[in-house]
């Protein structure tokens, strides 16, 4: 990966919509050149998708949650088929230390928390706390220098 791969990836990740021919001009190569790039990051796997970012709170969520709960007594790959199925999970990772998932959930109303809470506590324990404030959003991986 280079300079113009970097350059690229960071354009993309401001809006994963621009054109290869803006993207070409940002980077200063053509836009064969950088369509050419593209298509190759991502047949390699840096590119895995590209992705609109939504406001939860803009569509009626306004309740953002993180979750960790400790999967006990129970086959975890299930678990995790169960949490992929519950519509209030935008996330969630397999962590280490005494949690084993941290999910990351978005609710309309307290009710809904409490009901959400309750359908997981019947995995594990959980540990809740209420996000009220994002002072680093999410961002691109700091890239290596090497080429």
């Amino acid at each position: 990966m280079d300079r113009f791969d970097r350059k690229i990836l960071a354009a993309l990740h401001e809006n994963a919509r621009i054109s290869f021919a803006e993207l070409a001009r940002r980077v200063n190569l053509s836009a064969p050149a950088v369509a050419d790039r593209v298509a190759k990051l991502e047949q390699s796997g840096v590119v895995t998708g590209y992705h609109a970012r939504i406001d939860p709170n803009r569509i009626g969520l306004p309740i953002a949650c993180l979750i960790e709960l400790t999967v006990k007594h129970l086959e975890y790959y299930l678990v995790i088929e169960q949490i992929r199925n519950t519509p209030e999970v935008i996330e969630c990772a397999s962590i280490t230390g005494t949690s084993g998932l941290m999910i990351r959930v978005a609710v309309d109303t307290m009710p809904a928390l409490q009901a959400l809470i309750a359908r997981l506590m019947q995995f594990g324990d959980t540990k809740t706390s209420i996000i009220i404030d994002m002072p680093v959003p999410p961002r691109m991986p700091m890239l290596s220098e090497d080429e």
